[in-house]
């Protein structure tokens, strides 16, 4: 299946530039968040990678299931005083069964729960812990996290209601890096996350105030 992309035309210049939309674009602007969160907001990151393996061969499997394991971590997290953020990918095997593979982001070293405390919270199999060397780039991210689905056809051709989950990031973070950076220098990191995630004109008028 092609992938699907949308066409982008600067009124100024003409330029026209295709960003891939559907899927794969969304995998992408959720790991272009997660970036920018981690960029601005995190000083010394760690990074775990979760492989969950299924032991039979289940072609399907609900996406509870590794929010359960997810939920785990962010609790363990939490009482510990670190910071959480993952992105979540779904592996399809040749044998019909499934794997999950997490990339994991937190802020506090030593704290990240045990790979067999992990497997009694995913419970459906065998769990793999490992610390990649990788540094927070968009394209490194989608690069390592993304080879588990595929060089991104089959982002689109999945059978699936959905091939991967992500943390939830504040619609302040979307904005471009010259901006972000300015409104957190000027705000601070608590506040503008306070600010709210308006589309349209609203946007736009935020966006001036933030800049007055």
């Amino acid at each position: 299946m092609p992938l699907n992309f949308k066409c982008f035309k600067n009124r100024n210049t003409g330029q026209v530039v295709y960003t891939e939309a559907g899927r794969l674009g969304n995998f992408k602007n959720h790991i272009k968040k997660l970036v920018s969160y981690i960029r601005y907001n995190v000083p010394r990151y760690y990074i775990a990678h979760i492989t969950l393996t299924v032991a039979e061969n289940l072609p399907e499997i609900d996406f509870k299931d590794v929010h359960r394991v997810l939920q785990f971590i962010a609790q363990r997290l939490k009482r510990a005083g670190s910071d959480f953020k993952y992105v979540a990918v779904k592996e399809l095997q040749e044998r019909g069964a499934i794997h999950y593979h997490i990339l994991c982001v937190y802020s506090i070293p030593y704290v990240f729960p045990s790979s067999n405390e992990i497997a009694s919270s995913w419970k459906l199999g065998f769990v793999k812990i490992t610390a990649p060397k990788l540094r927070m780039k968009l394209n490194n991210i989608v690069g390592y996290i993304g080879k588990y689905i595929g060089k991104g056809y089959e982002y689109e051709s999945l059978n699936t209601k959905k091939s991967f989950t992500a943390s939830q990031i504040r619609q302040i973070y979307k904005l471009t890096a010259q901006r972000l950076d300015a409104v957190m220098f000027k705000y601070g990191k608590d506040r503008a996350e306070g600010f709210s995630a308006p589309i349209g004109k609203s946007m736009r008028s935020s966006i001036m105030a933030l800049e007055r």
